[in-house]
């Protein structure tokens, strides 16, 4: 466990990172249950999906700055 506030930030963009990886899990397989019985679901849910790993990568370009 870090000590100091730099690697306490470090720490808490690394689970940030771990949530949302599972995020985009849990929608992967949402997609793969529906499998392609309602397009408009689907889509929203693959939506969804982008808005995470966007969101993923600007939490991993923080951590990167730390």
């Amino acid at each position: 466990m870090a000590g100091n506030r730099r690697g306490k930030l470090k720490e808490n963009f690394e689970g940030v990172h771990r949530n949302f990886d599972w995020a985009i899990v849990h929608c992967q397989k949402s997609v793969a249950l529906i499998a392609g019985d309602n397009p408009k679901l689907t889509k929203s849910i693959e939506a969804l999906a982008e808005s995470v790993q966007l969101l993923d990568e600007m939490a991993q370009g923080i951590y990167k700055t730390l």
